[in-house]
């Protein structure tokens, strides 16, 4: 009886080990898949971050772009001086060239089209190629113009870029603003072309005494915007007021602000920096944090 008792007691604390094991190896692996999962989440949300960033760039040069070439072509207000043709040359390149398809004196709309050839390189090395099409139902600067930018067979560094980029001036009482709409945007990346839209407001913080010189000027950038992969996931972009984005126009790069990107319910901060001209952007998801160039 008494060895009948003590196998019972030995038989129960086997088992006893083998459940207590059991649950170890359960919660161990939950705890190593959760790991696994949640730094998969974070990492696609950081390359979803990282992509925003590079496809915003183009489309934020569209619209240097088309004011560069409004101003060299004498269409940014009445009246106003031609720029330095070395300026120009060195923020387009010297190999670009555009044709105007109305020249009659404040005479609207006009068709712009504006040629880089097979390739043309500006001052920072960005090199853009094919042609762009300008829309233009006033001076740019005037408010209530109407400045649509329809890239045709455009490629930025053999990136090809497409879409339809409208700009309305809503400046009022000397504050120089436009409002940025992106439709049917498409960029194509190394390994897959993501569609691309949005709206937002550029406002010109410096430079608004010397319009006749785009050198000097400064643009903030608050809007929102999302980005679609062909898997049919998307990434939603916010630019608050708080963390507004500023180009100045003698930099290639966006230089400040904050954009947050959310990917999956996973958000991350998409950091420009604090005003300095590089092509250094940061990215960061919870304890991960990431640094990318822009491309030229």
């Amino acid at each position: 009886m008494r060895s009948y008792f003590c196998f019972n007691r030995i038989l129960a604390g086997v088992v006893c080990l083998l459940l207590i094991a059991t649950l170890f190896f359960a919660c161990s692996k939950s705890t190593t898949s959760d790991v696994t999962k949640s730094n998969t989440s974070d990492n696609l949300t950081i390359t979803a971050a990282g992509d925003q960033a590079v496809v915003n760039s183009y489309f934020d040069d569209l619209f240097v772009i088309a004011q560069e070439v409004c101003q060299d072509a004498g269409y940014t207000q009445t009246g106003r001086k031609a720029a330095p043709t070395t300026q120009m040359t060195s923020k387009l390149g010297s190999c670009y060239s555009y044709t105007v398809d109305n020249v009659q004196y404040d005479s609207w709309p006009k068709v712009i089209l504006v040629s880089f050839g097979t390739g043309c390189a500006d001052a920072d090395g960005r090199v853009r190629a094919g042609n762009i099409q300008i829309t233009m139902t006033g001076y740019f600067y005037y408010g209530g113009s109407v400045i649509t930018v329809k890239p045709l067979t455009y490629t930025v560094n053999g990136k090809s870029v497409s879409g339809t980029q409208t700009i309305t001036n809503t400046s009022s009482n000397s504050v120089y603003k436009y409002l940025s709409v992106i439709s049917g945007g498409a960029v194509a990346l190394d390994s897959t072309t993501v569609g691309f839209g949005g709206s937002g407001t550029y406002t010109q913080t410096s430079g608004t005494a010397t319009l006749g010189n785009v050198s000097d000027d400064i643009f903030t950038y608050v809007g929102t915007d999302s980005l679609v992969y062909a898997t049919g996931n998307a990434a939603y972009i916010t630019v608050a007021d708080s963390t507004y984005l500023e180009r100045k126009l003698s930099c290639a790069y966006i230089g400040k602000g904050k954009a947050a990107i959310t990917y999956k319910s996973l958000t991350a901060t998409v950091d420009y920096g604090n005003g300095v001209c590089d092509d250094s952007v940061s990215i960061s998801v919870g304890d991960k944090v990431k640094t990318i160039a822009l491309p030229k």
